[in-house]
């Protein structure tokens, strides 16, 4: 029988399953992108639930299942709690977690990828980082992504427009994050 085995991820995406269970897409330092079943995370007594947000860094313990591995065990290493009270720094964040999620393949280790991602959340988290810092900081995480993964040259900056358009032809979709940031925006 195989045992439980530990993990620390970022909660990149949600989906309910039936009554009381969540599918947690996590991207860890470990294995990289893992889905894994939440058992009983929606349910009012949850202890687990509050640490299963998006956009929080945890540490895991994960027991393997015929098809998901199974949570049994969560604590937040940081939830970046003053970037939940901005708005504007969400929908950056939400960027960031949509582009990982969609580009990242499951089960392939990327330790590097996992970095830049929780450096670019502790920027989005420190009060003093400027707005124009944060745009800077995620057209840097998106070019070390997209190099990363092997789909530019990582020696060869891209300009952001072009960086966008290199990642909507490659996912064949539209970042739906970035129409919320643009939303929030012209909100504010």
């Amino acid at each position: 029988m195989i045992k439980a085995y530990k993990a620390e991820g970022i909660v990149l995406a949600r989906r309910n399953i039936g009554e009381a269970d969540k599918l947690i897409t996590i991207f860890t330092k470990q294995f990289g992108k893992k889905k894994v079943l939440a058992k009983g995370v929606r349910r009012l007594k949850s202890k687990r639930a509050p640490y299963l947000e998006l956009c929080t860094h945890v540490s895991l313990i994960l027991h393997p299942g015929k098809t998901f591995d199974y949570l049994t065990e969560v604590a937040a290493c940081d939830t970046f709690s003053y970037l939940r009270t901005r708005l504007e720094r969400i929908g950056f964040a939400y960027i960031a977690l949509e582009l990982t999620d969609k580009l990242t393949a499951e089960h392939q280790e990327a330790f590097f990828i996992f970095e830049q991602l929780r450096e670019f959340l502790y920027t989005l988290n420190t009060q003093k980082t400027t707005r124009k810092e944060v745009i800077s900081h995620l057209v840097t995480y998106k070019q070390e992504l997209l190099g990363e993964l092997g789909f530019i040259q990582k020696e060869i900056p891209l300009q952001a427009m072009l960086l966008d358009q290199t990642i909507e032809s490659i996912t064949e979709t539209r970042i739906k994050s970035s129409e919320l940031l643009t939303s929030i925006q012209k909100q504010l």
